[in-house]
């Protein structure tokens, strides 16, 4: 449980390592494999574009950070096994495919995908 860690400073495949031990100390849900998440971890990082901040390095650093204040604050503990999966999952996720730019700037270029 740290708020110094620098996800920069780290392979990826660390990263996805690391992610794998906040699944796992935050108690896998009944039934979900190690191997099935694993695979969600590895699925994500190949999903995250290419671009300077909205990729793997963030939605990582955003994973640990909601981790640590969860703990710290004592929400983990409150939650059951598939809120704090559906929690660091969230983070994990939460710029999935993101483009790199804003919405605003999708619309004016009349990106249909990314609701423009």
């Amino acid at each position: 449980l740290t708020f110094d860690l620098d996800p920069t400073t780290l392979p990826t495949d660390i990263l996805c390592h690391l992610a794998m031990e906040m699944f796992v100390s935050a108690g896998l849900p009944a039934g979900l494999a190690e191997d099935r998440v694993r695979r969600f971890i590895l699925a994500v990082r190949a999903s995250m574009l290419d671009n300077p901040y909205h990729n793997f390095y963030h939605v990582f650093d955003v994973m640990q950070t909601t981790n640590a204040l969860a703990t710290a604050t004592g929400t983990m503990a409150r939650l059951d096994s598939w809120e704090r999966f559906a929690l660091l999952s969230a983070a994990l996720c939460h710029d999935l495919e993101h483009p790199g730019v804003t919405s605003q700037f999708l619309s004016k270029a009349g990106d249909s995908t990314h609701g423009g």
